[in-house]
């Protein structure tokens, strides 16, 4: 099956490497993946590489730095010309920025095969362009990009969200919910669990502290719910927090607030590594509309390092810790409801090898990237039979 993977995404992000990840375990279940992306730095010329058996196509992009998000055509007359001169069985676009989802539907009428177009960020709607950039963007440029976001869903001839609330969103959009599946980006589940006490010993922690850890980037709405709720905790009890990453701290606030900041790691194996150290990860989310609608990934790489979590009550997270005792859940929205959990989960000792080895078993079964391509590839193959069943027509 010859899949056509467009994403907005430069090369080298980490939303980039997810994408690979996946588009790699589905050429070990059949597929031949071409991944449409966007060159880090180049505004003439398309780049191509084989990378984990998947063709990765980088297109120029005339815009700069951060500008590089999926709104350049020149970026997407490039992917049409590209794609014109090769076949493919189905197009899978995740998102509908301009130059993803205009290419996806020149490559779907073109050829007349299926599009199945993914939802993994809500932008509009309270979403992503006011917590990235504020209310007078999400009500100017941003009300384009919500257009863009909402009206192309019509054209696909399958979904996949990434949440239950994008999908519910989706069907009040007149979208069929039997043409709609629900796929959280997963991980490789085969990477085998660490000792803790061995990697405690090997980054110079001591065995019995509690600590808790936390992958990456947060929004700065989220981290200032995290301290808030961290001044409640110190108040009564000790703990060590692990920050993977070079998300900027100030060395006072990693201080006041016991961080332990390991900077850039450059390796999967380095971030599980410090993963195993911890007892307990987190996931600080203010119950809002964006973090409501998202499924934060690093959750899938906290679970797959046997780590029980805790979080607040956002996402698809209540009706997974309902069925599986992967971690602690905030009872409410709060800073102090969240330190509350994070408290639980301390004076619960006895309970972390265990929620960390149902997690892991949760990953295995639900979020091994190896799981999701199989059910991916049958996804399509339904559509390709209804599609193959058609007389050619338009978009």
């Amino acid at each position: 099956m010859r899949i056509a993977f467009f994403i907005h995404n430069q090369a080298g992000t980490g939303p980039y490497f997810k994408v690979l990840e996946q588009c790699s375990a589905l050429v070990r279940n059949g597929g031949e993946v071409t991944l449409f992306c966007t060159s880090p730095t180049k505004r003439m010329g398309v780049y191509e590489e084989l990378r984990d058996g998947v063709c990765v196509v980088e297109f120029p992009d005339l815009l700069v730095g951060s500008l590089r998000q999926g709104v350049d055509l020149w970026n997407a007359l490039h992917r049409i010309l590209y794609a014109a001169g090769r076949q493919f069985d189905v197009v899978h676009a995740v998102d509908c920025r301009p130059n993803v989802v205009i290419p996806a539907i020149s490559v779907k009428k073109r050829q007349n095969i299926p599009l199945v177009l993914s939802w993994w960020d809500l932008f509009g709607g309270g979403g992503l362009a006011s917590e990235r950039s504020g209310k007078l963007y999400a009500a100017t440029a941003g009300a384009v990009e919500t257009w863009f976001e909402e009206h192309f869903r019509q054209y696909a001839d399958g979904a996949t969200t990434i949440t239950t609330f994008l999908e519910d969103r989706l069907v009040s959009l007149g979208f069929p919910r039997e043409r709609i599946m629900v796929q959280h980006v997963g991980c490789d589940a085969s990477l085998p669990l660490l000792d803790k006490a061995q990697e405690r010993k090997r980054h110079g922690f001591h065995p019995q502290e509690p600590v808790f850890s936390f992958v990456g980037t947060i929004y700065q709405t989220d981290f200032s719910f995290l301290l808030e709720a961290l001044d409640i905790l110190k108040q009564q009890t000790n703990y060590r927090l692990v920050w993977v990453g070079n998300f900027p701290i100030p060395p006072d606030v990693c201080q006041a607030y016991n961080i332990h900041h390991t900077g850039k790691l450059k390796t999967t194996a380095e971030v599980h590594s410090w993963l195993t150290v911890s007892d307990i990860c987190i996931l600080p989310m203010r119950p809002n509309i964006t973090n409501r609608a998202r499924w934060h990934s690093k959750v899938s790489d906290y679970w797959n390092a046997g780590r029980p979590v805790v979080s607040t009550p956002v996402s698809d997270f209540p009706a997974i810790f309902q069925g599986d005792d992967v971690g602690w859940l905030a009872t409410g929205d709060t800073p102090r409801d969240f330190a509350g959990a994070l408290l639980r989960a301390t004076r619960e000792p006895e309970t972390w090898e265990r929620r960390g080895n149902i997690a892991k078993q949760y990953v295995q079964r639900e979020l091994d990237v190896d799981v999701l391509a199989r059910r991916l590839m049958d996804f399509y193959r339904r559509f390709i039979r209804e599609r193959g069943a058609r007389k050619p027509d338009g978009v």
